[in-house]
């Protein structure tokens, strides 16, 4: 492949912060949250022009899950953060599943009202494009693309939020990405209006039984597939109030495609060709089921939502038998309760395991090996794929954020290496902020 030398230039540096969060998504700006209230200095960098990545540029929802045989297991910052959003009219939060449907708008708003709070810095719409490193494991800038040009963010501490552990990518860490072949699928999600909302009540929040989709829209659109009609690889289908929660309208996840989200190309063919997929999807269920009969589509996420990317190499693989056995760890950093739910991106199965208990993650999950000054929260931790069927989802996203805010702010105030954290501080600092341990 032909290559270029780029120019050599002077980069300047722009803020310096004792935490640089990367990524503004569920994890990012509870991470910014975590670690400004515990008195670091903190930068926010996103890529969108606003918070909540998956939640609001993917609209995928709804946020699961707090609650586990009905008891909370995740409270602290992101408890607070679905909380406020209720008092505004913005979230139902009382489902006994622990799922949270929410108002995307609403979801911006109050991310950015407690970050701002919190007193962090942001840089929207700002790209992360490389990486600059200090001492082996240890970053002291990262590097950033807008409308300013490139300029340069200074950090004692980096956490990777990204989702797709860009970070830890361009720092050069090991990392782990499943076979092409074996990756879960992506999925467009999109909202519709004109829905006779009371004809699917039992649908909306997703409670926990079969997996939550409408059985009678999947057993007519499995025998058009026997047919022979021309119906696009789905899965559910979802038709709940997920990241929509008004009278009228739902959200509605079905949409799948095999898709590498670390190649720009696969990741645009997927959005065009999810995007037709939308609409023929939608014309089957509208025609299939009087609750939708005067339904019709209100937009779509401005991204694909992703299940399955990079995945650290860090000091500890959490497994899917540390899951299902309730593994303990003495540097559980938060607990988790959301099933094993492993989507095929080939055909409409979906398998679920569900669990008898919330279970651990430990902090060594959040430390890539190696590593001096840089932690990761959300999907791209240190797990299996099996384990990664449960952890990728929003509100564990959330609690593994608020954990690697507080360790990186804690860090910065010690000036010791990530992987030297003393964890009994840790938990006790956590357990301050309201965490469940």
């Amino acid at each position: 492949m032909k290559t270029i030398v780029e120019r050599e230039r002077n980069i300047q540096e722009v803020y310096s912060a004792d935490v640089v969060v990367c990524g503004g998504g569920p994890a990012g700006f509870i991470a910014a949250i975590s670690a400004a209230r515990q008195g670091a200095r903190t930068v926010l960098l996103e890529q969108n022009g606003f918070l909540g990545g998956m939640a609001t540029a993917g609209l995928v929802g709804p946020i699961s899950n707090f609650r586990f045989g009905g008891e909370l297991i995740i409270k602290g910052i992101p408890w607070e953060f679905v909380t406020e959003m209720e008092k505004m009219g913005g979230a139902v939060t009382g489902n006994p599943s622990g799922n949270v449907a929410f108002d995307p708008e609403i979801y911006k708003l109050v991310a950015e009202d407690l970050v701002e709070s919190a007193g962090v810095k942001v840089f929207m719409h700002t790209s992360v494009v490389d990486v600059v490193t200090q001492d082996e494991g240890k970053l002291s800038h990262i590097i950033v693309e807008s409308k300013s040009g490139r300029q340069a963010i200074a950090g004692k501490y980096v956490i990777d939020c990204t989702g797709d552990g860009d970070i830890i990518a361009r720092a050069g860490f090991e990392y782990i990405i499943s076979e092409r072949s074996s990756l879960q699928p992506v999925s467009l999600v999109f909202h519709l209006g004109g829905v006779d909302t009371d004809a699917i009540e039992p649908l909306y929040l997703g409670v926990g039984d079969a997996g939550g989709f409408n059985a009678v829209l999947r057993q007519k659109m499995l025998e058009a597939q026997e047919q022979g009609l021309d119906i696009p690889i789905f899965g559910g289908p979802w038709v709940v109030h997920g990241s929509t929660m008004r009278p009228g309208y739902v959200s509605v996840n079905a949409t799948r495609q095999l898709c590498s989200c670390i190649d720009n190309e696969e990741l645009t063919k997927a959005q065009l060709s999810l995007r037709k997929d939308m609409f023929r999807l939608f014309e089957f269920m509208r025609d299939s089921l009087d609750a939708l009969k005067n339904s019709y589509i209100v937009y779509s996420a401005y991204s694909v939502g992703t299940r399955e990317s990079r995945r650290i190499k860090g000091i500890y693989e959490l497994t899917g038998e540390d899951l299902l056995s309730t593994r303990a760890f003495e540097d559980t950093v938060c607990k988790g309760s959301h099933p094993i739910d492993s989507h095929s991106a080939s055909n409409p199965k979906q398998a679920l395991t569900w669990l008898k208990q919330a279970y651990n993650i430990p902090y060594r999950s959040l430390v890539p090996l190696n590593s001096q000054n840089v932690l990761v929260a959300g999907r791209n931790i240190s797990a299996t794929s099996q384990a990664l069927a449960s952890t990728r989802v929003q509100a564990t996203a959330m609690a593994l954020g608020q954990a690697a805010g507080t360790a990186s702010a804690l860090c910065a105030e010690l000036n010791v290496p990530v992987a030297e954290l003393d964890t009994e501080r840790l938990s006790k600092a956590l357990k301050a902020q309201g965490a469940i341990l």
